[in-house]
């Protein structure tokens, strides 16, 4: 894949999902009435993401932004549209492929097997993850007794090893102190430099600034604004601002 081509390709993309919830407007008894709702999570969506860019979703709670990277990877499975992918894509979210029970060291190994990784291959780069994950002793404990800064910084580490030309992370790189911040944004250039391609989901608008070249801007499952990361950041920080952005449902409807 080489570095000024497209690497992603989504076009009129629409996803919805079902839930059950309990009816609302009645008043509370011993018998709980629910209904099934359609949540239209996503609605036209369109936009392309060259090969060696990284791209920053921003947006609200409930905007659609981590039904997009799990549709993109295959998890959630599109209404209408379609998604072109030119490279393997790999999804870090937090604690995905992990075991909480297993120490950080069996996590690297259970992790990588889960992202795609043959056995060898994890075993020869076990001790590189680790290093750069940097939690000292805790790598031999039980991952439950880490905090939410040292299970993201080991996620990161066994995901940004993995051999994959799309890497989608959703919010994983909020927790973890200033200089491992700083680490994570120079393995992502790194990455992007061998014509890695980075879609990226947070709400640190600093990481978003440092990491990101391009952002998509998500409102109710729509793309309301696209293009170099300081205007769309600029233009979504100024809508927050006017302190009318609240969780975002307002495509549901219900269908009993």
């Amino acid at each position: 894949m080489r570095s000024g081509a497209d690497a992603i390709q989504i076009r009129d993309l629409s996803v919805s999902y079902s839930v059950v919830a309990e009816r609302s407007g009645e008043r509370k008894s011993l018998l709980r009435s629910t209904e099934r709702r359609l949540i239209h999570a996503l609605h036209g969506v369109s936009f392309n993401v060259p090969a060696g860019e990284v791209v920053a979703l921003i947006g609200g709670n409930g905007a659609g932004k981590s039904t997009l990277l799990k549709t993109i990877v295959g998890v959630l499975k599109p209404a209408a549209g379609q998604i072109d992918l030119f490279g393997r894509p790999h999804l870090l979210a937090p604690g995905m492929g992990f075991n909480r029970r297993l120490s950080g060291r069996e996590n690297v190994i259970l992790g990588g097997l889960a992202a795609g990784m043959s056995l060898d291959e994890v075993k020869e780069k076990q001790e590189q993850i680790i290093e750069f994950a940097d939690i000292g002793g805790f790598i031999d404990m039980p991952t439950t007794t880490y905090s939410s800064g040292m299970f993201g910084r080991l996620a990161f580490a066994v995901a940004t090893h993995v051999d994959t030309e799309i890497l989608l992370i959703d919010e994983a790189l909020s927790a973890g102190d200033a200089s491992f911040r700083e680490r994570a944004v120079d393995k992502v250039g790194e990455m992007c430099s061998a014509a890695k391609t980075i879609v990226v989901v947070s709400h640190s608008s600093t990481m978003v600034a440092d990491m990101a070249t391009r952002a998509v801007w998500l409102h109710q499952g729509q793309v309301r604004r696209e293009g170099e990361v300081d205007e769309v950041a600029d233009a979504y920080l100024a809508f927050q601002a006017d302190g009318t952005e609240t969780a975002q449902m307002d495509r549901s409807i219900a269908d009993r």
